[in-house]
């Protein structure tokens, strides 16, 4: 029997990647988006991969995708949280609106998938519940306060979920990411308004430019879908999967290094 993969935020980047991989692999895949109107013409066409809408920010959304899914596929594998936004700029100068977006889509909607899809896996007394966090959810940079604290929450929340979970056999891992071209990033690729105040302005555009400098130089999403398939297939009980190299060695220097120096490094290399 085939097994299913439900992953969030498919209609473009790292989901999009790891819903056409799983499908290549031979996987039954739930691919979700957040409107049917964003549906990747790649998919079409594609046999035992098949769209499902939902906000993971509507409960009742998803409660109705699950339902969905089971009656498609008859179960639930592999659940991948990647649905998931970005932001930068000084905190001072970002709205509460944004600043509530940030969190209700990346920690509250990993958190609303993740509660309405356990019943199910603790049933089958098998699963695994897969996060995407990121570089971000591992070290810090300037003027990222609010999505580091974002991702740092997924991390807490996947590491302490893993403790509870283990009892009915279902794993919890998360994949980080680094740097990677997706559509992510599309709107902080000119400079944001909220960075262009002039008591930021100097220190904001070194880290904008920096920012840049290492989008040009990334890869696509690519390698982070591979990661994301190693952690769902890997039967060892590894919980975070690194994916790009600079994820990798960024992180062996955060291990390595004391922790003043290694920020030192980061705001130098910022130029702040």
């Amino acid at each position: 029997m085939k097994k299913t993969v439900m992953i969030t935020g498919t209609s473009t980047g790292i989901g999009n990647a790891a819903a056409q991989l799983f499908h290549r692999k031979g996987w039954n895949v739930a691919a979700t988006i957040r409107s049917i109107q964003k549906k990747p013409m790649e998919f079409d066409g594609l046999e035992n991969l098949k769209c499902f809408t939902m906000d993971v920010t509507e409960k009742k959304e998803i409660d109705m995708a699950v339902l969905d899914i089971m009656a498609e596929f008859g179960t639930i594998d592999i659940l991948v949280n990647n649905a998931g936004v970005y932001a930068t700029g000084p905190l001072e100068t970002i709205s509460d609106n944004e600043i509530r977006h940030i969190f209700e889509v990346n920690v509250q909607g990993t958190i609303n998938v993740t509660k309405a899809l356990i019943p199910y896996l603790r049933r089958q007394n098998k699963g695994t519940i897969i996060n995407v966090s990121s570089i971000a959810g591992k070290v810090t940079f300037p003027f990222q306060s609010i999505y580091h604290g974002s991702k740092w929450a997924i991390e807490g929340f996947s590491q302490g979920l893993a403790h509870e979970l283990k009892q009915f056999g279902i794993r919890v891992k998360t994949v980080a990411p680094g740097m990677e071209k997706t559509h992510l990033y599309n709107h902080v690729l000119t400079m944001p308004e909220n960075g262009n105040t002039e008591t930021y302005r100097k220190t904001f555009a070194r880290w904008h430019a920096y920012l840049l400098g290492n989008y040009d130089k990334a890869n696509g999403p690519e390698e982070s879908a591979e990661m994301i398939y190693k952690a769902a297939t890997d039967k060892h009980a590894k919980m975070t999967y690194a994916a790009g190299l600079d994820a990798k060695m960024v992180l062996f220097l955060k291990r390595i290094m004391p922790h003043c120096l290694f920020n030192t490094i980061v705001r130098r290399s910022v130029g702040i």
